[in-house]
């Protein structure tokens, strides 16, 4: 006895025409596939995929969070604020301001010292940098390509071999109903041969008891 394991269920769309003219049939045929579905161990290919690391990825940091929550909402970003590198003047005889503003002092001029050298190392190195980044995304982008264009000749020799063993099918289907109406035809013939047989013997019968009957 066949088993759910013993066959693939498939329709035959390039044999099955009639199914496009006919909407009684076509609706019967998908109650038909929709009872052998429900009858069949469905698989759930979305958990074949993994984790989307794109969640995960997203909910790491928590500024990354926050950017994200405030771009949902459409707020403006905060503008660069620069009044922590301004220098208050303090008062003449307050040593404590002095030192302070002093510190602040330093402290703003290695920044600007820092960020100098950060914009000639981007002058620099980030040229290059960017092509080398663009040269990797090229490679990444051709590389997908030629993937995408693996899979669609995949699909493509799928759906030939699809139409090609469904044609053949659908020819085999074709001569076994027509050897099927050979056989009922042939089957008709028979049963009106025989009760035509059973008629005459019956007139035979019917015969011989009368030819007894004036022997008598």
């Amino acid at each position: 006895m066949a088993t759910k394991e013993d066959y693939k269920l498939d329709s035959l769309p390039y044999y099955d025409k009639e199914l496009e003219n006919d909407t009684k049939l076509r609706d019967a045929a998908a109650k038909l596939i929709a009872d052998e579905l429900a009858n069949s161990e469905s698989r759930d290919l979305s958990g074949e995929l993994g984790d989307d690391i794109s969640t995960g990825f997203l909910t790491s940091s928590d500024l990354l969070r926050q950017e994200m929550e405030r771009a949902g909402k459409g707020l403006q970003l905060d503008s660069f604020d620069a009044s922590r590198y301004a220098l208050a003047e303090p008062e003449v005889e307050n040593v404590g301001e002095w030192k302070k503003s002093y510190n602040n002092a330093v402290i703003a001029s290695e920044y600007q010292q820092l960020r100098s050298s950060n914009l000639d190392l981007l002058s620099a190195l980030g040229a290059n940098a960017w092509k080398l980044s663009n040269h990797t995304l090229d490679a990444d982008a051709r590389s997908l390509e030629q993937q995408s264009e693996q899979i669609n000749n995949k699909i493509i020799d799928i759906n030939r071999l699809r139409k090609s063993e469904q044609t053949k099918i659908g020819e085999n289907l074709n001569t076994l109903e027509k050897s099927w109406g050979g056989l009922v035809s042939n089957n008709l013939e028979l049963e009106v041969a025989t009760i035509a047989l059973e008629v005459e013997l019956a007139q035979l019968a019917e015969r011989e008891q009368q030819l007894r009957a004036s022997l008598q």
